[in-house]
Parts: C-alpha cells; sequence; structure tokens
C-alpha cells in the first residue's frame, strides 16, 4: 500500500484531537462535580485577530475562554437586558461577575475552551479576499497582507453554570451563534460561530416584537446559499454598493475614483474652504451632514486630487471610536445560509451622535450634523442621496420619523439577488 503523507496527518490529528478532548473531559467531571454543557462549535467565516496581541491570531491559544465569556455577556444584554430594566447592572454583575456596590462579585458562568494548535493550513491572507469583503475588513489591511484563522476551524465550548440562569447563559448563546462571533470586526461578519444543535434567533423572537426604542431590527437576503461565505459575501458586498462602489455609491468614473453620491466630502469641502475653484466645487444638495456616520466612527476622509482638504478624521466628540449598530453576518447551518443584517437596540441613537473633524476646519460654527432630527429635514437631505432612493421614492420613509441611511440600508439590503 502507498504511504500518504496527508492522510495520515489528517488521521494523526483526528486521533490527538480525540485525545485531548477526553482528557479535557475527563478533567471537568472530576471538577467538584459540576455539570459542564458541551458545544461543538465551528467558525464559517475567518477570525481575525483573538489574540494576545491585537490582529494577530495566536497559533497555541486561537480561541479564549476569556473573549467567548465577553460576547456572551454582550448578547445577554441585548437577549435578557429588558427582564431587568430596574436593575439590569445588578443582575449582569451577579450572572457575569464584577465590581459592584458591594464589591467583587464572582460570576455564576464558567467557561473553557478546548482547541487544537493552528498550522499554516488553518490560516488564510486577507489579501485572498476581494470586493466587499476587503471593504468591510477596512483599514487594517492597509498595514499589509494580515493572517486570519480560515473558516472551518472546530472548537469545543464547556459551560457551567447556576441553575438559576441556565436560561438566561443559553440564550446569550443563541444570540451568539445567530449574530455574534469571535475575535475582531465580528460586526461585519468576520469569526461567526456555528454551534451544533443550538436553535438560532429568528423573526419570532419576542424581541423583535416589540415597539420601543429597545427594539432590534432583523432582515434576511431573500435569497438561500449552500454555504456561510456566499451568504457573507453577499452582506459584505451589499454595504460596500450602499456606500462606496461605483454605479451604486459614487460615480462611476473609468480608471479613478468618481464623486461619491453621499454628502460627505462636499461638506468637508464646505467646512475647510478648499476647492471652492478646483475640479470638485462642493454641490451636494443634502447639506453640511455625516449621513455615513451612523454605520460607525472613526470615518478617515482622504480626498484624492489638487486643493483637496488635507486627510481628517470624523469621530464622536471626545471619544475615539462608535461601535457600528448595524452587524452583517452569514446566518443558518449546514448548508441553508442567509445573509442577515440586524440593527441593534437603541440604534437610533447613532443618527444625532455629536461628531467633530480633527483637525478641526475653520469654518466649522456650529456642532457637526450627522443626520436631522427633523422629518421633514431627513426627506430632504435623503432626496439628495442616490443609496437612499428606489427610483423616484424614499427608501424606508418613515410616516412618523422620516428615513435615515441605516433604515435605507435594510431596504437596500433585502431587495438585492446577487
Amino acid at each position: 500500500m502507498d504511504f500518504n503523507p496527508a492522510e495520515w496527518n489528517h488521521e494523526m490529528r483526528r486521533k490527538i484531537d480525540s485525545v485531548l478532548l477526553d482528557s479535557l473531559q475527563e478533567e471537568l467531571s472530576n471538577t467538584s462535580g459540576k455539570k459542564w454543557q458541551t458545544y461543538q462549535c465551528t467558525l464559517v467565516t475567518p477570525m481575525y485577530g483573538g489574540g494576545v496581541k491585537a490582529g494577530e491570531v495566536d497559533k497555541e491559544m486561537p480561541i479564549r475562554a476569556s473573549s467567548i465569556r465577553g460576547q456572551l455577556r454582550f448578547w445577554w444584554r441585548i437577549a435578557c437586558g429588558h427582564k431587568y430594566v430596574n436593575n439590569l447592572f445588578t443582575q449582569e454583575t451577579a450572572i457575569w461577575g464584577g465590581i459592584g456596590d458591594d464589591g467583587a462579585t464572582a460570576s455564576q458562568v464558567e467557561i473553557k475552551v478546548q482547541t487544537k494548535p493552528v498550522v499554516e493550513n488553518d490560516l488564510v491572507k486577507s489579501n485572498q479576499y476581494n470586493g466587499g469583503i476587503k471593504y468591510v475588513f477596512g483599514s487594517a489591511s492597509i498595514n499589509g497582507t494580515v493572517g486570519w484563522l480560515k473558516d472551518g476551524y472546530e472548537f469545543t465550548l464547556f459551560v457551567h453554570c447556576d441553575d438559576a440562569v441556565k436560561n438566561d447563559v443559553e440564550e446569550a448563546l443563541r444570540w451568539w451563534s445567530s449574530f455574534g462571533g469571535i475575535g475582531g470586526r465580528t460586526r461585519r461578519g468576520f469569526g461567526a460561530v456555528s454551534i451544533e444543535n443550538l436553535e438560532l434567533i429568528n423573526h419570532e423572537h419576542a424581541a423583535f416584537k416589540r415597539a420601543d426604542s429597545e427594539s432590534p431590527r432583523l432582515i434576511f437576503s431573500s435569497k438561500t446559499y449552500n454555504n456561510a461565505s456566499e451568504a457573507w459575501k453577499y452582506a459584505s458586498e451589499r454595504l460596500f454598493e450602499f456606500r462606496q462602489k461605483p454605479g451604486s455609491g459614487r460615480n462611476n468614473s473609468s480608471g479613478k475614483a468618481g464623486r461619491s453620491f453621499w454628502p460627505e466630502p462636499d461638506t468637508l469641502r464646505r467646512l475647510t474652504g478648499k476647492d471652492a475653484n478646483g475640479d470638485h466645487v462642493p454641490k451636494h444638495e443634502a447639506g453640511n451632514i455625516f449621513a455615513r456616520a451612523a454605520f460607525g466612527l472613526p470615518i478617515t476622509l482622504k480626498l484624492v486630487g489638487k486643493g483637496e482638504p488635507v486627510k481628517t478624521d470624523l469621530k464622536p466628540i471626545n471619544n475615539e471610536r462608535m461601535a457600528s449598530p448595524l452587524i452583517l453576518r452569514p446566518y443558518g447551518h449546514d448548508t441553508e445560509w442567509k445573509a442577515v443584517a440586524l440593527l441593534l437596540p437603541k440604534w437610533q441613537e447613532a443618527l444625532t451622535e455629536e461628531l467633530e473633524l480633527t483637525p478641526k476646519p475653520k469654518k466649522q460654527k456650529a456642532p457637526l450634523q450627522n443626520w436631522p432630527v427633523d422629518r421633514v429635514a431627513r426627506q430632504k437631505a435623503a432626496r439628495a442621496i442616490r443609496p437612499m432612493k428606489d427610483g423616484d421614492n424614499l427608501r424606508a420613509d418613515d410616516p412618523e420619523n422620516g428615513p435615515d441611511p441605516l433604515s435605507a440600508f435594510l431596504d437596500f439590503f433585502k431587495e438585492g439577488n446577487l
């Protein structure tokens, strides 16, 4: 019989994984008689970062229990926070641990992770991705090719908690498996995790039936895909099209970037007094607003051309960043996948975030405006922004509040058939 090194390595690795798992399960069973719940997990999109060093995969310990704890704590607030509106911090600390008025409190949730060391075949380079995925990865790619942990990587999660909080913890796990991830840039679909035999969150969940500002919003793609990668590609491509892609987010100019259909470049030109007589005289009719700020900050405005403003950073006042209220990722199991767009609770607050530019423009005389508050002013601004329209009609023109960029994107997201 011929010797096949690849098959031998695969078989040896499978046996080693089995031994490690058996060893860890034995260790857990001997820990004060505790009952541990076991979850088989798989990365369904590449993971960025996740290690001690920012932006790097730790080859010895790629998935950390502390990172998963942080994710579950976040999704617990989304999933269960509404039940404890009068004592949210107290209940969160009681379940997940922390320091409160009465001192330090130990967590009722214990987490352990069993992983295998990362080999070269488990990694993929960022330059293998283009289009929407490259766009949503963002500025980190400026520093060159970045290594990601490849989708398909498997690990085992062990969770122990008191019976009194078991339902809350499982609910957090369901939300994390449905919409969250591990590592960096999880809100754009990186490091998405599928948990075997765990029911996903859908439209029927009570959280999506509420009518107040705490209610999240959930949209699925109309098309079903046979793998997570294609669904993720669709989700990221739709955001790229809406915000930036030539022909939909900006003019389709051959050989160079066309003029944006969004108001931020002209707003910056007006505030700085630059290019008043050049090739890009400010003319956008939406006014001096920064509509795309609602998708997350900071944004670096770098206009190319003679006489244009210097590179400028747009960010929240007195803060370095504002996490995006929009989550994009693949959703499903096995061979049934859709792309999903989720607006987190209180997403409307992103529309009125106070902003500042660095360096500060000389002509700025009032606080910078993200999106208008008045319904009529919102309609006027949206009519001047091509991606926020479907033909002659405004996208998601709410009868009470008017249109906004985030709701318009959900409408744009749903209609596509990539």
